[in-house]
């Protein structure tokens, strides 16, 4: 998830003073300052301890602390673990959170702390959902391909492609092509080429197997 504010490294002194606040639950202290949004961390932890919870409650935190909400992005490996992320988000911003446990109780806050901005920002995150930028990074790539301009050849519908290595080798073969007319590659791809004995066809499947490493 990227933060809004130029991330600093979390001293220790820091962490020892939230586990004493937490009556030296290092635990505690540990989902505390992972809350903070001046810092950068690294979350750790077992299937099932709470992870999530932790992440959501960040994203909540955030949306505390910028302009709009599009200015967070969370970024997930998969697309069960972003609607996962995207559902625990919409869910805690309509009120629909258990507080009988801490952590319940804190993201409660947290969420109706995000719903009051909303709300004096004009957001309107409970109808607009979609403002909300959680997304796989597959799903990021496609984003930022669609913004390509002409002259990149990334005009056009893009898709996702399971099996992709048919467009690796159109992409090796156009690097190729490309390469012999573009004076900053010319000769690099002449150098290339000697190696090979002008052999384009290894050339290709090289670049190809690159793109698929």
């Amino acid at each position: 998830m990227t933060d809004p504010i130029a991330p600093h490294p979390p001293a220790r002194a820091a962490a020892s003073d939230a586990a004493t606040a937490h009556g030296d639950d290092p635990d505690a202290a540990a989902r505390e300052q992972a809350l903070d949004p001046r810092h950068s961390v690294a979350l750790e932890a077992p299937a099932g301890s709470g992870k999530t919870t932790v992440l959501t409650q960040r994203l909540l935190r955030l949306l505390c602390t910028v302009e709009e909400p599009e200015q967070i992005l969370a970024i997930t490996f998969t697309r069960k673990a972003a609607a996962e992320m995207r559902e625990r988000v919409a869910r805690a911003l309509a009120g629909d959170v258990d507080a009988s446990t801490e952590q319940g109780r804190k993201l409660r806050e947290l969420a109706d702390a995000a719903r009051e901005r909303s709300r004096r920002l004009g957001w309107s995150l409970e109808a607009s959902p979609a403002r909300l930028r959680i997304q796989t990074i597959d799903s990021l790539n496609r984003w930022l391909a669609s913004r390509l301009p002409i002259a990149a050849r990334g005009a056009g519908e893009l898709a996702i492609a399971d099996s992709p290595a048919r467009l690796y080798r159109i992409a090796a073969r156009r690097t190729l092509l490309d390469a012999q007319s573009e004076a900053s590659l010319a000769a690099d791809a002449q150098l290339l080429f000697e190696r090979l004995d002008n052999d384009f066809g290894r050339f290709e499947q090289l670049l190809t197997d690159m793109l698929q490493a």
